[in-house]
């Protein structure tokens, strides 16, 4: 008999932020500075557990949260992208991409481990957060962990990683 797989997907009206990014496209495009009203839902898989349920639906809430708080009202840029420079000093984030130039408080400016700041990648920053985040409280018995990042009301950029690392 075939044993049942269990998630507990959490997508609350909280898990919105507002933020702006520009990415680069069809190789060397690089689109203008815009914002967006993302939303994110994101989902876990694995056994229950003695308390039949797969994780305690708060804890998980409370982690998306403070990732979504965090980029929340920023500018996010990517930190590896090939043409998009970003360096900073102590009070300004300068970005650069071929002779365009932008120059934000380093407090309004959020700098991704990402090479293109997509939806998808914004995802896997998340997911890999969220799991970090958990994974003491959370243990090792889960799978996966799922995270979609809606970019603009139906478009979404969704990235599903291993739950164990390595």
């Amino acid at each position: 008999m075939t044993q049942p797989t269990f998630r507990v997907d959490v997508s609350k009206e909280q898990f919105v932020f507002s933020a702006a990014h520009f990415i680069t496209f069809a190789g060397d495009i690089c689109e203008r500075i815009h914002g967006h009203n993302y939303g994110v839902r994101v989902s876990v898989e694995g056994p229950l557990d003695e308390n039949r349920y797969v994780v305690d639906f708060i804890a998980l809430r409370d982690a998306v949260l403070l990732q979504t708080q965090a980029l929340d009202h920023h500018v996010i840029l990517p930190r590896h992208h090939h043409e998009i420079k970003v360096s900073q000093d102590e009070t300004e984030t300068t970005v650069r991409f071929r002779e365009r130039r932008w120059v934000f408080p380093n407090e309004d400016a959020v700098i991704l481990p990402v090479i293109n700041t997509t939806a998808e990648e914004i995802a896997r920053v998340i997911a890999e957060r969220v799991r970090e985040q958990t994974r003491e409280q959370f243990g090792d018995a889960l799978t996966f962990i799922e995270v979609a990042v809606d970019e603009n009301c139906g478009q979404w950029g969704v990235c599903r990683l291993p739950w164990h690392v390595g």
